[in-house]
């Protein structure tokens, strides 16, 4: 009986092949990081001053989504809200800083924000700077009493409601038991002695 005969180095090459085949694979598998941004300097509206951006973004997200009654009629403060959180839930899973932040808070940011923005329309493949950019014009916007210029920064291609609605939903934003689950252990991590300081309501 014949046998067909394979040399070293055929085996090594055919060997080299399957598991090039097979690391490929796996990096298709490879979740890509979270969408990423940051607020701009200018988000507080002078109203921070000296004060970590990333504590007063997860500070501003957790009041809000805290107390859902208190924000009611608040469009500007619930826009920003909704800008800080979109940034710290990308920040949280992407940036060192927050290595050692628990996992488990980091994927309810996420949730939380995929939640948030499908509560206003925005779509969830919509780039984290391009949302937090959009939702921090709204808010300055409603703040300096400009509604024409709010209207057209919620008209770009991240949103899919008419302006005049997403708007709407800010000024009357819902409850989020997701959004004020995920803000609140995000805190405790940030502040594992207490809780944090909150803006001046």
């Amino acid at each position: 009986m014949n046998q067909t005969l394979r040399s070293p180095h055929t085996f090594r090459s055919a060997l080299a092949l399957a598991l090039l085949g097979l690391s490929l694979a796996g990096c298709a598998l490879v979740t890509p990081p979270p969408s990423t941004g940051y607020l701009p300097a200018n988000a507080f509206d002078g109203r921070v001053t000296g004060e970590d951006p990333a504590i007063a973004a997860t500070n501003e997200a957790r009041w809000a989504f805290s107390h859902p009654a208190a924000m009611q009629g608040r469009p500007a403060e619930m826009a920003l809200a909704a800008a800080s959180l979109d940034a710290m839930a990308g920040q949280f899973s992407t940036v060192g800083r927050w290595l050692g932040m628990n996992n488990l808070t980091k994927l309810q940011m996420l949730h939380a924000r995929k939640v948030v923005r499908a509560e206003l329309g925005i779509r969830p493949d919509a780039p984290s700077q391009t949302v937090i950019d959009a939702l921090v014009t709204i808010s300055l916007d409603l703040r300096h009493g400009d509604r024409k210029a709010a209207l057209a920064a919620a008209n770009g291609s991240e949103f899919t409601l008419p302006p005049r609605r997403t708007l709407a939903i800010l000024a009357h934003f819902p409850a989020t038991p997701v959004a004020e689950r995920a803000t609140a252990a995000a805190s405790r991590d940030l502040y594992p002695g207490g809780s944090p300081p909150f803006f001046t309501r």
